[in-house]
C-alpha cells in the first residue's frame, strides 16, 4: 500500500480546521471503483477512479468534495460485514451529490459570512513530497462557533434526503438496503461506546435513531436477496491487507499466527515482516503468495514495495515494471514505477520512458506529485526550462501560488518546446485569475 499519495483540492463541510492523511492502494481503490460505477451510473453522474480516496482514520465515516471526489475511511472498510454495508454507505454520499448538497452548502457559508466574518473560506491543501511518507492536507475553514451551529441545523434535512435517494439508488439496481440500515447500526453502537449524545442541535446528522427507523420502514417493502460473493471476497483480502498494514505489530500476528497457512494469512504475514524491514522472511512469504496467484498484480507490487523500502532498488525497479505489465491501467503502479526509477541513478532511456507514463497517469490531473516527478525527470535530461515549467503546475496544484508564478517566469524566459509553452501560457492565465479572485476577498 502506496502511502505518497498528494492531492489537493478544498473540502467543504461545517467542521473546524482539521487535517487528513490520504493512503494510496491500487487494489482498494479498483474494488470501491467497481462498487460505485453502478452506482454512479443509477444516478447518472460520471466517475473518476482517481477521484476515490482512502482516509486513514478508524472512524466510521465517509464524505464528498468538490467535483464528485469520494472519501472513505479506512475504518468504515474494516469494519464493514459486507459489500453491501459500503454500497449503503457510498449511495447516501452519493445522495449529498445528487442532491447539490455541496454546493449549497457553499451558499450557505457565504451568506453567513458575509455577516459575520467578511471572507468566504480561506482554504490550502500543501503536501510536501516526502517519498512514500503520509500526504496530510490541511482544511483551514473560516468559521466561527455560531456559524457552525446554523449550518449544523441546516445540514440535518441533507442527511435524511442523502438517505432517501440512497435507498432509491439501490432499489434501482436491485440491491438491498439492509447493508445501509446494518452500517447506521453500527454507526450507532459506536456513538455509544463513546458517550456521544444525540442532541439533534448540535449534530451535522440526524439522531441516528431516526434515521434507522426511517430505514427499517422501508425495508418492509423490500424483496431482493441480492449479494455479490465476488465483491465480498475482495474485500475480505482488502481488509486483512489493511489491517496488516495499519494495525500495531503485536495485533496483527496475534490475529495471524504464524501456523495459518490461509492466503490471507500469508498476505499478512508478508507485510508484517516487511514491515519490520526484514527482506528474507517477507520474501519467502510473498513469493508463497506469487506461486499461488502468479497473475495477481497486487502481490507482485507487494514484492516491489517490499524491495524498495529495504534498498534494493534495482530489484525494486524490475518488479515494478511487472506489476505494471500486468495492470497497465494502474495509475498509482506508474507512478510508484516512475518514482523508483527516479530514486536509483536512472538512464536516458529510463527517464525517456517514465515520461509519457506520467502524463497519462495525469491526464485528469488528480495527483500534483506527479508534476513534481516530472521536474525531477527532466532536470535529469537536461531540459531545465521544462522543469521549472511542471515545478511551477506542482506549486500551483498544492495552493503555493507566488512560488508557482515565480517559477512559471523562470521557465518562460528559456526556450520552451512549443506543446509546452501552451501548457505555460495556460497556466499563467489560471494563476492571474486566481490574483484577481484573492483582490476580491
Amino acid at each position: 500500500m502506496k502511502k505518497f499519495l498528494i492531492i489537493t483540492f478544498i473540502i467543504l463541510y461545517s467542521l473546524p480546521a482539521y487535517a487528513i492523511s490520504l493512503i494510496s492502494d491500487e487494489e482498494t481503490q479498483s474494488w470501491l471503483y467497481d462498487v460505485l460505477t453502478p452506482i454512479f451510473k443509477s444516478a447518472q453522474l460520471p466517475l473518476n477512479k482517481d477521484y476515490i480516496h482512502i482516509v486513514n482514520d478508524n472512524s466510521l465515516n465517509a464524505f464528498v468534495g468538490d467535483k464528485n471526489h469520494m472519501f472513505i475511511h479506512t475504518g468504515t472498510l474494516l469494519k464493514a460485514s459486507n459489500t453491501n454495508e459500503i454500497e449503503g454507505v457510498l449511495s447516501h454520499e452519493t445522495g449529498h451529490i445528487v442532491g447539490g448538497h455541496l454546493l449549497r452548502l457553499k451558499i450557505k457559508i457565504q451568506d453567513l459570512q458575509k455577516a459575520s466574518i467578511g471572507s468566504l473560506l480561506a482554504a490550502a491543501s500543501i503536501a510536501a513530497a516526502s517519498g512514500r511518507g503520509d500526504a496530510a492536507i490541511a482544511v483551514v475553514l473560516g468559521t466561527q462557533s455560531s456559524v457552525l451551529n446554523n449550518l449544523s441545523s441546516y445540514q440535518v434535512s441533507e442527511e435524511r434526503a442523502a438517505d432517501e435517494t440512497a435507498i432509491l439508488l439501490l432499489k434501482k439496481q436491485n440491491k438491498s438496503i439492509k447493508g445501509l440500515k446494518d452500517f447506521m447500526k453500527k454507526i450507532q453502537q459506536e456513538q455509544r461506546l463513546q458517550g456521544i449524545s444525540e442532541n439533534p442541535y448540535f449534530r451535522t446528522h440526524p439522531v441516528t435513531t431516526e434515521r434507522i427507523s426511517f430505514i427499517t420502514q422501508q425495508l418492509k417493502t423490500e424483496n431482493t436477496s441480492y449479494q455479490n460473493q465476488e465483491l465480498d471476497n475482495r474485500l475480505s483480502r482488502i481488509q486483512t491487507k489493511l489491517f496488516a498494514y495499519l494495525s500495531p505489530l503485536p495485533d496483527v500476528i496475534k490475529s495471524y499466527p504464524l501456523n495459518n497457512t490461509s492466503i490471507n494469512a500469508t498476505l499478512t504475514h508478508s507485510i508484517y515482516y516487511m514491515r519490520q524491514k526484514n527482506l528474507n522472511m517477507a520474501l519467502k512469504y510473498i513469493n508463497k503468495l506469487i506461486s499461488k496467484e502468479p497473475n495477481n498484480p497486487y502481490f507482485t507490487e507487494l514484492k516491489a514495495q517490499t524491495l524498495f523500502e529495504t534498498g534494493k532498488t534495482k530489484e525494486a525497479i524490475i518488479a515494478y515494471k511487472q506489476a505494471l505489465q500486468l495492470k497497465p491501467s494502474s495509475n498509482i503502479f506508474k507512478i510508484n514505477y516512475a518514482q523508483t526509477i527516479l530514486s536509483d541513478t536512472p538512464s536516458r532511456e529510463q527517464l525517456k520512458e517514465i515520461i509519457p507514463l506520467l502524463e497519462h497517469a495525469n491526464r485528469n490531473h488528480s495527483y500534483p506529485e506527479i508534476y513534481n516527478l516530472l521536474g525531477q525527470t527532466y532536470a535529469l535530461l537536461g531540459d531545465y526550462a521544462t522543469a521549472d515549467y511542471f515545478s511551477a503546475e506542482y506549486n500551483h496544484a498544492i495552493g503555493q501560488e507566488q512560488l508557482a508564478i515565480k517559477q512559471l517566469n523562470k521557465a518562460l524566459k528559456q526556450s520552451l518546446r512549443s506543446d509546452i509553452a501552451l501548457r505555460a501560457q495556460d497556466l499563467q492565465n489560471k494563476l492571474k485569475q486566481n490574483e484577481k479572485k484573492d483582490t476580491l476577498f
